[in-house]
């Protein structure tokens, strides 16, 4: 007997509305098929569903003879097929036992009209049908289709949705999640129904997924996706060898990882899509995952391919081989540095960075400290390429040499500095690397400190000379007062962050940067050119609070005022001498933490001199100075916290339009890499971890440098001697100290700094518009390479002119045409389309334009810098034309900016390519 349908209200509904569209004598009608009793109307006429279990309960519930029917009865019969008793049969419409057509069937369960064809008499379709299924939810549109019948099914059967069957990767990732597949293979071991699904279902997934779909369906049935996936680590991994026994090795091994789906992995992964899979499916975020991955390892490390694993992106042996690599490409490099071996040093680091393990087993700290460790390296390397500061001279140069390139370097070099220091976590390898940088990186800074030490104390004995270094007594003459003539609509406000480092200043910018909302602006300090808008400000020494942040607000340095504190500030800032004459009697007025508090909100009386019409108001931050006394344990980046009191005093300043003045009295140094130097500051004697007052003929200690008579020393003390070394300190010392004569603690940032609109809103000062902080190379990982002087070509001697011959002779081949000139760089071309530049160099005739394009292509070739001998014979013209030639080259420049300099005392010419590429919004 066939298999007995299980009819729903809906199957019946349309087999009466298809059966009586002709009309029937009887409105008795008898359907095979099982099913509940119910009720429904059609044309008016009420129909009710009536199962029956046998001819005798048939016979009961039909009407009796003659009886007259205001309705009509369904009879659902499963206990017969084809014929009943005559009797019975003459009474009911059309005389017979209908059958309801399958795909009527299934367009009724699922609300459609149509079915694809052939979709009826499909294994899945009979498992609906004989009601095996619950839950199944209706379509949408008219048509029930394959791909409908099958999300369905599946949904309703095993809980997938829809969304899972959208790709290979949601496929793996939802078999991933379910348990259920060795149930459902038991289950289809006794059913011939569910056996013939089964395979019905390994076709489709295989024509809608493809490998993957047959890979996820039958790892789900045994429960070995993990092992699956594996699997597909492995094969992925050997992809990168070319080692055929190896390859050999690890197809061996798929059959044992997963019994029984090895050609299945195979063809997943023959399929050209592993790669992706891996990294939608796999989350190395995920404990469970990286569980996963370590027993891949296990696998390829027992099977005897350990050198895959160790070669592999994803397992964890591959990412300690890419940190072992690293480690030795920065020992070779440490040992005999050179552009090829940090080429080699950032590729390694590049390497490891890529692996889909470090992020996750690498905090971002680690992170951070490992991408400082290749700035170190590159800043290395420019180090022995730059040209050296010359051994000639005044006693006092090297310390403004070295000034102005700490300014603009000196902040990123400590950041970078400080961060390496906290690096941890890595392997012992490249911990012993990093340790070597550190310390080739140290011994060069060091070297700077103690040059830059001893020049200083030659500085402050001659009087402090040079307009190209900013005594801090001289920032409200020379920076404050001269940017306030600028014009009535300029107004300032000077915040003193003291204590605030390079490597602080730097990093508030960088924050202020990433916020869009606070950058250095254009203004210069007259008749300086350097790359800095500001010339290095140099603290007063000792390089204390009390000395240096009094001489800042005096206007002038006094060696009392050590004596003094840091009480009588304001009276000094009113009486500033510079300002005075600038302001006339206007209120000179200074706020200190005592009106700041924590910073969160402003009391009135700063929110109203801020908002007020006086030109300058300054307030002291103490924010950095006294985190400077917390723990050695605790190291803050200021480019990732906030300065509360700084962040509320730009609010108030970028409401008044003000331009701000931020400005140390001093920097500092980070106690973490020091070590106390026992005994030099016997108990009851002044002093400070960075300074010690000394006796009467006692002398400084290594170290340490003798300040000049002319500082303040503690009563009764026959000098000071201050520390140059980073590296020591006269007592434990905090997590930053300062009183002592390193670049970090004597050369104070400066900075001037607007609000991105400022110049729009004041009149349309261009001095007010802002400007990039410039970034040396080597942040940016630029490779340093000495400049290479061109050969100069060697010209063929001239033929002689050709004579009668007795006998012909074939003509010479006509010589190729020589090879067209190289490009100009790309720096010179983006110059050519810049408007800047077009409006800088307008008047100028387009000859002189195209020679000093022409003379600046040979530095830009030769990397930024040449001997003067080089580049005049590059240039074509004799040696002592070129400083004429760089004088040429002046159109360049704008406002005292230059762009090209001669270095007379080291007979080269430089390019200043930072300054170039700001001036005129180039890039190379």
């Amino acid at each position: 007997m066939t298999e007995t349908p299980l009819l729903s209200e809906a199957d019946v509904r349309l087999e009466v509305e298809r059966l009586f569209r002709r009309g029937h004598r009887s409105k008795l009608l008898a359907l095979f098929g099982r099913g509940q009793p119910g009720r429904f109307e059609h044309d008016g006429l009420k129909w009710e569903i009536l199962p029956t279990a046998c001819e005798l309960e048939l016979r009961s519930k039909l009407p009796a003879p003659g009886e007259p029917s205001t309705s009509g009865s369904v009879y659902l019969i499963d206990w017969a097929e084809d014929s009943l008793p005559l009797d019975v049969s003459c009474r009911l419409a059309g005389g017979r036992i209908y059958h309801v057509a399958r795909d009527a069937r299934l367009a009724a369960l699922f609300g459609a009209r149509q079915v694809d064809q052939g979709l009826a008499s499909t294994a899945l379709a009979r498992l609906v049908l004989s009601g095996g299924v619950d839950g199944l939810r209706k379509i949408t549109g008219l048509r029930l289709t394959t791909n409908d019948l099958w999300k369905r099914v599946l949904e309703a059967r095993f809980g997938i949705p829809e969304s899972a069957l959208e790709s290979g990767t949601t496929w793996l990732l939802w078999v991933r999640s379910s348990d259920a597949g060795p149930a459902f293979a038991r289950a289809c071991e006794g059913d011939d129904l569910l056996r013939a699904v089964r395979r019905e279902l390994l076709a489709w997934l295989e024509q809608r997924l493809g490998s993957v779909g047959v890979l996820g369906f039958r790892a789900w049935e045994l429960g070995l996706v993990d092992r699956a996936i594996q699997a597909l680590l492995l094969l992925v991994a050997v992809e990168q060898s070319e080692d055929a026994y190896l390859r050999g090795l690890v197809n061996g091994q798929i059959a044992s990882i997963v019994p029984g789906l090895a050609s299945e992995v195979r063809g997943a992964h023959a399929g050209g899509t592993a790669h992706t899979l891996l990294e939608a499916v796999l989350s190395v975020e995920d404990e469970a995952d990286r569980r996963l991955l370590e027993g891949a390892q296990q696998h390829a490390m027992s099977g005897g391919a350990s050198a895959l694993a160790t070669a592999s992106d994803w397992l964890p042996a591959g990412h300690a081989a890419r940190e072992a690599a690293v480690a030795a490409a920065l020992t070779r490099f440490v040992d005999a540095p050179s552009a090829e071996a940090l080429e080699a040093v950032l590729a390694a680091f590049d390497r490891l960075s890529a692996h889909r393990l470090d992020r996750a087993i690498r905090r971002s700290e680690h992170v951070e400290a490992r991408k400082m460790a290749a700035r170190l390296s590159a800043w290395l390397l420019a180090r022995q390429v730059r040209p050296q500061l010359a051994e000639h001279g005044t006693p006092w140069q090297p310390a403004v040499e070295l000034a102005r390139r700490y300014t603009e370097e000196g902040g990123f070099l400590d950041w970078a500095r400080q961060s390496l220091r906290g690096m941890r976590a890595a392997g012992d390898e490249l911990m012993a690397a990093v340790r070597r940088l550190y310390g080739a990186v140290d011994a060069v800074a060091r070297a700077d400190d103690q040059r830059f030490a001893k020049a200083y104390v030659s500085w402050v004995e001659a009087g402090k000379p040079s307009n190209e270094v900013l005594p801090i007594e001289h920032v409200t003459k020379r920076v404050v007062a001269q940017f306030l003539k600028g014009g009535e609509h300029r107004r300032l406000l000077l915040v003193l962050m003291d204590g605030m480092s390079y490597a602080a200043a730097v990093q508030v910018l960088q924050r202020l940067r990433e916020q869009r909302r606070w950058s250095p602006i254009a203004w210069r300090t007259p008749g300086w050119n350097g790359q800095l808008p500001i010339p290095p400000v140099l603290a007063a020494a000792p390089t204390l609070t009390e000395v240096s942040r009094a001489a800042l607000f005096a206007g002038v340095a006094d060696p009392r005022f050590g004596d003094q504190g840091t009480d009588k500030d304001d009276a000094r800032w009113a009486s500033n001498p510079h300002l005075r004459e600038l302001v006339g009697e206007e209120p000179l007025k200074v706020f200190f933490r005592r009106e700041i508090h924590a910073g969160h909100e402003l009391i009135d009386e700063v929110k109203q001199a801020v908002a007020g019409d006086q030109r300058v108001v300054a307030v002291v931050v103490n924010a950095i100075d006294e985190e400077l006394k917390g723990s050695l344990q605790v190291a803050v980046d200021y480019s990732k916290t906030p300065i509360l009191p700084l962040e509320t005093l730009l609010s108030a300043a970028d409401g008044a339009e003000r331009a701000v003045l931020l400005v140390a009295d001093h920097g500092h140094v980070a106690g973490d890499a020091m070590r106390v130097a026992g005994g030099r500051l016997p108990v009851g004697r002044e002093g400070g971890a960075r300074w010690r007052a000394l006796a009467e003929g006692e002398q400084p200690q290594d170290g340490e440098v003798l300040l000049p008579r002319t500082s303040w020393k503690p009563r009764g003390a026959a000098g000071i001697a201050a520390l140059w070394d980073t590296a020591l300190a006269n007592r434990a010392p905090h997590s930053g100290e300062h009183g002592g004569l390193s670049l970090a603690e004597t050369v104070a940032p400066a900075f001037l700094i607007g609000p991105e609109w400022l110049d729009r809103v004041a009149g349309d000062d261009v001095e007010l518009s802002c400007r990039v902080l410039p970034e040396p190379d080597w942040w940016a990982l630029k490779i340093a390479r000495p400049a290479v002087t061109p050969v100069a070509p060697v010209e063929e001697p001239k033929k002689p002119k050709a004579q009668l011959q007795l006998i012909p002779v074939e003509p010479a081949k006509t010589p190729p045409s020589p090879p067209p000139a190289p490009p100009a760089p790309t720096l010179v071309a983006s110059l050519r389309t810049s408007k800047l530049f077009t409006q800088q160099v307008a008047g100028v005739p387009k000859p002189d334009v195209e020679r000093v394009l022409t003379w600046l292509a040979v530095l830009v070739e030769a990397g930024g810098s040449l001997a003067a001998v080089d580049f005049a014979r590059l240039c074509g013209v004799r040696p002592h034309q070129v400083g004429g030639v760089v004088a040429r080259m002046g159109v360049l420049n704008a406002d005292g900016f230059a762009i090209v300099e001669h270095d007379i005392a080291g007979r080269r010419v430089v390019l200043h390519k930072a300054r170039l590429l700001s001036q005129f919004g180039v890039t190379e």
